[in-house]
């Protein structure tokens, strides 16, 4: 087993943003007040991953 972190991929989030309708699995635009940032998205990654057990 590979102890390397696979590429993250829009299907990996599936909200857009409810404030400035970014994709899911992007950033935030640059004006938006959420500032959703690849912080952020690393930290929802890890959460899922373990409810999952990975």
């Amino acid at each position: 087993m590979s102890s390397s972190l696979r590429p993250w991929s829009p299907e990996d989030f599936d909200d857009t943003c409810e404030t400035c309708s970014a994709p899911p699995g992007q950033f935030c635009h640059p004006w938006c007040a959420t500032g959703y940032t690849a912080a952020d998205a690393r930290r929802e990654a890890d959460a899922v991953d373990a409810r999952e057990g990975r």
